[in-house]
């Protein structure tokens, strides 16, 4: 495996490796256990977004998964790719943005039933105007998410507010 698997691969393998995970980063990553949340998540986030949430080098980090996975360790020839990530500081374009401007998700509530939160997200993301953001409040910092609004050319920034409450706030820029 390599940091393009999906998780979801990976603990076909073996359970032993959503303990492992868990063990990782129990806030993050015990929602996993729970049914729905592990027929849906794993299949959305890579070994790489893995790693780089729980801060291993990418080496060590897939070792281990492979080694828990019974499969060969193969030497990483070159550091995985980078991924995307918010910035410390508030982007330009939140700048000027007054309240009333913000169309906001609220997945907080879904978040304490561990309900998935991609549905609602992906229904505000995918109605965003050119020149528009969305706040989501989400009890994670979303990073999986990151790399599909790379993909789609969004802008996004993340702000920590409390230990269970993000804001995640996502902008379609001007084409």
């Amino acid at each position: 495996m390599n940091g393009d698997t999906k998780l979801a691969e990976a603990l076909t393998y073996n359970p032993a490796i959503l303990d492992y995970l868990v063990s990782l980063n129990p806030h993050d990553f015990e929602r996993l256990r729970n049914p729905l949340m592990r027929r849906v998540m794993p299949a959305r986030i890579t070994l790489r977004r893995l790693a780089a949430m729980v801060n291993i080098p990418d080496q060590e980090f897939l070792d281990k998964i492979n080694s828990l996975a019974g499969q060969p360790l193969e030497k990483i020839r070159d550091s995985l790719a980078a991924v995307p990530t918010s910035s410390e500081q508030p982007p330009v374009w939140m700048a000027d943005l007054g309240e009333a401007q913000i169309k906001w998700v609220d997945v907080l509530p879904g978040d304490q039933k561990l309900d998935d939160p991609m549905p609602p997200i992906n229904i505000a993301v995918n109605a965003l105007r050119p020149g528009e953001v969305i706040g989501i409040k989400h009890k994670w910092q979303p990073q999986p998410l990151f790399d599909i609004w790379e993909l789609r050319g969004l802008q996004y920034w993340t702000q920590k507010i409390d230990t269970d409450e993000w804001h995640i706030f996502v902008h379609r820029p001007e084409a």
